[in-house]
């Protein structure tokens, strides 16, 4: 599922670099009832339409793992975007916005064609079920 829904609150006719111009991507890794057992890049590859620079980042899962913390990575071109605290949701929750230590982006801009995949580093020891990785960007 992809999205670039324009989150303007009123008729903004130019580009002002403010909060409204944000896009968001939606990259669905794996589908909602599929168990996120393996440590492996998830949901292939996805090749960014857009150049920008991302402003925020989440993931979500459909149903919540149990015992432990799950870390997902995100790269850009091979490389992760996230060099020190990389995606996390925690025992029992199903978004990263709770998690008790937040990712810290460490690459921001994007060129059009860059090429994003996802990784499930860690897992849950239940399993939690899908995967949804969201990507805010700021259009260059």
């Amino acid at each position: 599922l992809i999205g670039f829904p324009n989150m303007s609150r009123g008729n903004i006719l130019q580009n002002d670099n403010s909060e409204n111009d944000l896009r968001i991507i939606i990259l669905r890794a794996l589908g909602a009832t599929t168990d996120n057992t393996v440590a492996t890049t998830v949901g292939g590859d996805f090749e960014i339409p857009i150049a920008g620079t991302i402003t925020s980042i989440g993931a979500y899962v459909d149903t919540a793992g149990t015992t432990g913390t799950m870390t997902v990575d995100v790269n850009l071109n091979g490389t992760t975007i996230m060099t020190t605290n990389k995606l996390t949701i925690d025992t029992g929750e199903k978004s990263t916005r709770t998690a008790a230590t937040a990712a810290v982006l460490t690459t921001t801009v994007l060129i059009a064609g860059d090429i994003i995949t996802v990784d499930s580093d860690i897992l849950h020891t239940t399993a939690a079920k899908g995967l949804s990785v969201r990507l805010t960007i700021r259009p260059s």
